[in-house]
């Protein structure tokens, strides 16, 4: 991500925090997002080296600009440079994933409760229409083809933003937008299975849409924790079980050879 220049322009709000550039709509950038949806719905694996020659033909684009994007994605975490051996995918771990997801409660939290506090009537129709998007989407089976698992991911990342968007600190956004990258990568290597998840879903989603409306912050902290650490749970035991079964990569290895597939989707739920 950029950082934007801290100029004050007409009065609008100055800040220093990070750019995101996967919402600016130059096609400079195109080769930045689709690396990056790769990276976070894992159809480019943890640790895999990534090879300019087959991103060249994959992409279809030249040294620099993939250059310039692996260098926004080491800066977003999740890709990682070595000196004279080039790039590489972000590892992953269940140490990491439990970092990950306890700053990730911080922030969220934090994002949310001020968004109550702050929030006006079109941040609240905002949450109403993803909710109303969202239930009506529907959880797509563990095998269901990857464009609907897109969907759904997106309509379910519409309605966290929109309970965070009012919060007032684009530092906050910053910083819960990263988090929640990388916990939509870890979710793409858990494969969802149950019935029961589905449903357990939607009804989290539901008690927060009322507790955040009800401007009850302090159920909506609570629920919140919750939605994130249950999720969190059913990942970490997907990633223990994955980590079994894969050998320790070598560090001049292309691809990590996998003894069980992972999930080819970024199945997000929490």
């Amino acid at each position: 991500m950029k950082v934007a220049q801290n100029i004050n322009v007409e009065g609008r709000h100055m800040t220093t925090a990070p750019q995101d550039i996967g919402q600016e709509s130059a096609a400079s950038f195109d080769v930045y997002r689709s690396l990056r949806h790769d990276i976070i719905a894992n159809n480019l694996k943890p640790d895999q080296r990534l090879r300019f020659d087959a991103l060249k033909q994959a992409y279809q684009a030249g040294v620099g600009t993939l250059r310039e994007a692996l260098s926004h994605l080491v800066s977003d975490g999740l890709v990682r440079t070595e000196v004279g051996r080039g790039f590489r995918v972000a590892p992953v771990s269940v140490t990491d994933l439990m970092d990950v997801t306890e700053w990730r409660i911080e922030f969220e939290v934090r994002a949310v409760t001020a968004s109550i506090q702050k929030g006006d009537d079109a941040w609240e129709a905002e949450i109403v229409t993803a909710y109303h998007l969202l239930s009506k989407a529907g959880l797509p089976d563990h095998d269901a083809p990857a464009e609907l698992w897109l969907a759904y991911s997106q309509k379910h990342e519409r309605f966290h933003n929109a309970l965070a968007a009012s919060c007032g600190s684009p530092w906050l956004l910053y910083f819960r937008s990263a988090l929640s990258a990388q916990a939509q990568r870890y979710q793409g290597l858990a494969v969802i299975r149950t019935e029961p998840r589905a449903h357990r879903g939607d009804d989290e989603h539901r008690a927060i849409m009322d507790a955040v409306l009800g401007r009850d912050r302090k159920l909506a902290s609570k629920l919140i924790e919750t939605h994130i650490r249950h999720t969190a749970d059913i990942v970490a035991k997907e990633l223990a079980d994955f980590e079994a079964t894969v050998p320790e990569a070598s560090p001049r290895a292309g691809k990590r050879k996998a003894g069980k597939r992972p999930s080819k989707k970024a199945k997000s739920e929490g």
